[in-house]
């Protein structure tokens, strides 16, 4: 049972927020069937007592991945295994961060389910867990993730939506930044981020994109110093199946970035690229002036390198454009308290509510849900590759690249609009996303 608690601010001024979710939710979580053919990863009476901060995955690939724990005692390694099977391969740990280490592994085989094991000398300090290595192109199965942004403040609403996950089957997760509210520091990042996830990175890995709450505290070294991430770590890329993905800083759009982006999407050869960072490029929220900076920064790169799609969050709601060809998504109800929008500025979509992202991508065709905190699909977006699409948002794309050296580690608000007018209900679906979108 749950209350939720969804009003409007009307014309109090200076009110910007909708009010806090509260309660609870009943889910029945999607019963992962590696679980039974690894374990669960539990800790073992010793590694209650030596480790403290559960192991996490990091930087998979097709041929390896970082197994990262918190530990004041160095001395420890990790063991893979066949499920089943023998030892195949161990690494010893080493100094990640802080009270951090990790073992890295990079001579598996793609598409692969392994059960890893912590050790000190001859104790065990876990129990075997599962996880799987990146999925190689081509496959005819679909890969798996979901999509969260503006989650890390430790609500009943971020909860909830970590349990609603929990629902669904994925291989990684992507998180828009926003991950530790107020300021970034390193017990924010442990008590909003992964003591709440801590049961869901044991087994898939987490790729994170910095928020403008990161940067908060020295330039976001606690965020940096608690990730294993692909070089340059500020912003960097990887690949899951048919699929680029491209995390970008929004904090800081300056020139070293930009040309690295370009780079980097144009050097790949996966069908698909998505592009995710925090800051979005448009929005009809109240920080619509920021998102310009941003979009000067990033736009015409993503355009000219033809993206299929944009995540971002920092407007604590969901949005969806669609710009020159370009699928851009807002998707910021992770659990932070929510804002109304302010108005519609070429939104094809619209919601307030808490929300995550659910896709399912093979070669061919992209399948996106949004599922709100009671379980609804609220949208739909499917994209069918090298077809044409519908039409989009009326909205004119960038003709400039416009870097920006400075860090933006505020809020961003506008404190010189207007009294928000009163809220309309969510705008209806517009214009569908592509030839095969459902609604």
């Amino acid at each position: 049972m749950y209350v939720r608690l969804i009003a409007s601010c009307g014309l109090v001024a200076g009110c910007f927020n909708l009010p806090q979710w509260e309660g609870e939710v009943v889910v029945h979580p999607l019963e992962r069937t590696t679980i039974a053919q690894c374990g669960t990863g539990a800790l073992t009476a010793d590694g209650k007592q030596r480790i403290t901060r559960p192991p996490y995955l990091q930087g998979t690939t097709t041929s390896g991945t970082a197994i990262v724990w918190g530990t004041k005692d160095p001395g420890a390694r990790v063991e893979i295994r066949e499920p089943g099977g023998d030892v195949k391969v161990k690494a010893e740990a080493k100094p990640v961060g802080p009270n951090l280490v990790a073992a890295t592994f990079s001579t598996l085989e793609p598409t692969h389910l392994y059960c890893y094991q912590l050790f000190d000398g001859p104790v065990a300090l876990t129990e075997l867990a599962p996880f799987t290595t990146a999925a190689a192109p081509g496959l005819t199965d679909p890969i798996r993730f979901v999509v969260v942004g503006d989650s890390g403040n430790a609500s009943p609403a971020q909860r909830a939506i970590g349990k609603r996950m929990s629902e669904v089957a994925f291989d990684f997760v992507l998180f828009l930044g926003d991950i530790a509210y107020v300021d970034g520091t390193a017990k924010q990042l442990e008590n909003n981020f992964f003591t709440i996830y801590r049961d869901l990175l044991r087994y898939v890995p987490g790729y994170p994109a910095i928020g403008n709450h990161e940067r908060h505290t020295r330039k976001g070294e606690p965020f940096f110093d608690a990730f294993v991430l692909p070089k340059p770590e500020r912003y960097y890329s990887f690949d899951w199946g048919d699929v680029h993905f491209a995390a970008i800083d929004t904090t800081q759009r300056d020139r070293e970035q930009l040309g690295w982006l370009a780079a980097d999407l144009a050097s790949t050869k996966q069908r698909w690229k998505i592009v995710f960072g925090h800051h979005p490029m448009y929005t009809s929220g109240r920080r619509s002036a920021s998102a310009a900076d941003t979009r000067k920064a990033f736009a015409k790169i993503i355009t000219d390198n033809k993206v299929d799609l944009v995540l971002a969050g920092h407007e604590h709601q969901y949005e969806r454009f669609r710009v020159a060809n370009v699928n851009y998504i807002v998707s910021g109800g992770g659990g932070a308290r929510l804002m109304p929008f302010w108005g519609n500025k070429g939104a094809l979509k619209q919601a307030a509510v808490h929300h995550f992202l659910s896709f399912e991508v093979t070669a061919d065709k992209l399948d996106m849900k949004v599922i709100d905190i009671d379980g609804r699909v609220i949208d739909r977006v499917s994209l069918a590759k090298d077809k044409l699409q519908g039409p989009g948002s009326p909205i004119a794309p960038e003709k400039q690249i416009k870097p920006d050296e400075r860090i933006h580690d505020g809020p961003d608000d506008d404190t010189k609009k207007p009294r928000l007018p009163e809220q309309k209900p969510p705008v209806k679906d517009q214009k569908p996303i592509g030839p095969t979108a459902q609604r």
